[in-house]
């Protein structure tokens, strides 16, 4: 076990001994989950591979996104065109 302290811009330095045993390396990348007030957790996690899974997964679900765009693009036009209209 290991005490650490939050210096004065927020870091938490990870200790050496725990670098090594996890192989951490500049840059790696971590979700941090607080579970409770008191207790954080963090997660390294690989953004590159998290990001081809995501698009392996668009892929494969078929989705249109030219036809969700154009939705979303009149939707905000009416939104807008709502507002402009109740200002006056």
């Amino acid at each position: 076990m290991s005490i650490v302290v939050v210096d004065d811009r927020g870091r938490i330095v990870i200790p050496s001994k725990i670098r090594r045993k996890l192989n951490l390396r500049k840059g790696d990348a971590f979700i941090i989950l607080e579970l409770r007030n008191d207790l954080i957790v963090l997660k390294r996690v690989d953004v590159e591979k998290l990001i081809r899974d995501i698009a392996e997964e668009v892929a494969r679900s078929g989705l249109d996104f030219e036809r969700i765009e154009r939705a979303i693009e009149e939707e905000a036009n009416k939104v807008a065109e709502k507002k402009v209209h109740d200002r006056h």
